[in-house]
This record gives C-alpha cells, sequence and structure tokens, in this order.
C-alpha cells in the first residue's frame, strides 16, 4: 500500500500546487545572461586593487543595452554607431529661431528631444558644461517660452503627465533634478512636481506600470507613477567613472544597464536587488595599457 499512497502523492502535491499559485513561486527566475558575455566572479571586485578600477575607468568600450523580444541584445556603440541615449530628432517648427540660452551658434545644436503636442512643440537642451534647458513653442516656432535652465537628460511622456530628467555631472559638480509636467497646451504647461536627485540622471527606461527607471552616480532610482522618488539599490564607488548610458527591462523585470567596461545585471529579491557584473567572453582578464584597458581571452 505505501508505494502506492506515494503514487498519489507524487500526482496530487504539483496538481495543488500549479492551482494554488505556489509553482509559481518556487520556479526560479531565468538566468537571461546573454550569448557570448559570462558573470564576472564578484569576489574578484571585492578584491580589486587600484590598477585594476583604473583599467575599468580607461575602457575603450561603450556598451549598449536594447530590448530584443524577450531578451536583451548587447552592442558596442561606438563600434556599431547606435547611440540609444541620444535620440533622433524630428523636423523642427518652421520658424524656430535661436533664443538666448540655447547652446551653440544654431537652433539645433544640443538639441536632445523635440517632442509635438497639442499647438506647440516642446523642445529639450542639453550640450554638457555649455548649457540646455527646457522651450516650449507655439505651433509653428514663432513664439517660444523658456520652462527650466537645467540640461535635460530626458523627456518622457507618463500617464500623469510630462517627466523631465535634468542635471549636469562635469568635473566637481553633479546634480539632478525630477520634474513632472502637465502635458503642454501651446505655451502653457503645469508644473505637478518637483524632486531633488542626488546626482545626474542617466539611461531612463519605462516599468511596465508606468514608473520611470533611471540611474545616477550612485545607483538605481524610481519615479512612480505618483511622482515620488524611490531609491532602489546602490552602486559601489568605483562605478562612478562608468558613465551608464542605456538601460533594459526584460518581460521577467531583470535590468541590464548598459556602461563602460561592464554591463549590469540587476535582479530584484525580497531583499532588495542582487546585482552581476557582465562581461565579454573575449575578456577573460585585462591590463592596463598606454592604449587603454585592454582585453585578454
Amino acid at each position: 500500500m505505501r508505494p502506492r499512497r506515494f503514487f498519489l502523492v507524487s500526482i496530487l502535491v504539483p496538481v495543488l500546487l500549479q492551482h494554488t499559485g505556489f509553482a509559481q513561486q518556487l520556479t526560479p527566475p531565468p538566468a537571461h545572461i546573454p550569448q557570448g558575455w559570462y558573470v564576472y566572479p564578484s569576489e574578484k571586485l571585492k578584491n580589486a586593487d587600484e590598477n585594476t578600477l583604473r583599467c575599468f575607468n580607461y575602457s575603450q568600450n561603450e556598451w549598449q543595452v536594447m530590448n530584443e523580444g524577450n531578451s536583451v541584445k548587447i552592442t558596442d556603440r561606438y563600434q556599431t554607431g547606435e547611440k540609444q541615449d541620444i535620440p533622433q530628432v524630428p523636423s523642427l517648427p518652421p520658424l524656430l529661431r535661436r533664443e538666448a540660452g540655447m547652446p551653440g551658434r544654431t537652433v539645433d545644436s544640443g538639441l536632445r528631444s523635440a517632442l509635438h503636442f497639442k499647438n506647440g512643440w516642446l523642445l529639450a537642451y542639453n550640450a554638457g558644461e555649455w548649457g540646455g534647458g527646457l522651450w516650449l513653442t507655439n505651433e509653428d516656432g514663432s513664439k517660444t517660452k523658456r520652462i527650466l535652465s537645467d540640461n535635460v537628460r530626458a523627456v518622457i511622456p507618463t500617464d500623469s503627465g510630462i517627466l523631465v530628467l535634468s542635471g549636469l555631472a562635469h568635473l566637481a559638480i553633479n546634480f539632478g533634478n525630477a520634474f513632472i509636467f502637465s502635458e503642454p497646451n501651446g505655451l502653457d504647461i503645469v508644473l505637478q512636481r518637483a524632486v531633488a536627485l542626488d546626482g545626474e540622471p542617466s539611461a531612463p527606461a519605462k516599468e511596465a506600470d508606468g514608473s520611470v527607471l533611471f540611474v545616477t552616480t550612485y545607483g538605481l532610482c524610481r519615479i512612480t507613477k505618483s511622482g515620488e522618488l524611490e531609491r532602489l539599490t546602490y552602486f559601489p564607488n568605483w562605478t562612478a567613472s562608468q558613465y551608464p548610458n542605456s538601460m533594459a527591462i526584460t518581460p521577467d523585470g531583470t535590468i541590464f544597464i548598459g556602461m563602460r567596461m561592464f554591463v549590469l545585471k540587476l535582479q530584484a529579491s525580497s531583499s532588495g536587488y542582487s546585482g552581476q557584473w557582465l562581461l565579454p567572453d573575449k575578456c577573460r582578464s585585462f591590463s592596463l595599457q598606454q592604449s587603454g584597458c585592454v582585453c585578454h581571452p
């Protein structure tokens, strides 16, 4: 009789788990390590000497990540010429002229995005240490109105309005802000919320629920749909010179962040976020040379 009882239990337990939802909870998430990449041992990072950390900072790579189906594609943004963090700008309003405060000598110098709304345009500028800002124009660009004087890093339409991430990291300067505006109508716009950040925001990406993730020098942050700022995890101090440029989120919530030397993979857990630092298979070791940080198989 015992073998028969064991047989029945072995059938019933998986069925019960499936119908109660426990089976899904017990199923581990997929690894999501892209082909051609591996996880650099965490112990080596913890014990890295000053020369190794300097090598990271002088890497000749700038890894960029983007979603490709249910997985992530990683490219070298300088070799491919694809720069996800510098979006293509559409045609500008025909009568638009350069205004005081706009960086550069032409109206499109430092222009980061141009979004068309009802009866007007929202123009975002970022020329680094040369300045930036946010402007509204009417439909043909003959009238303009300056909204912000900050360097604009991203303009993201959301369900609650327009999220504007701004800031600058240059030499000893490192600041950032998040603004939520109403959707503009001509030259009319309303500031709904402003949040100070601990550094320049980079690599924003929208989550499925409409929240927005981004990184600063110090770690991963979120602006929720209600406009609240959440600090999700901190980065090690040596990542200050890694300059994140892009973020991709897979359907299961795994986060990939493209940086200079590494691609950072973050997985949510009950205790926060666990991180893995990814390198190409051809970069099993590296050395700091005159030409920069050189990888070796």
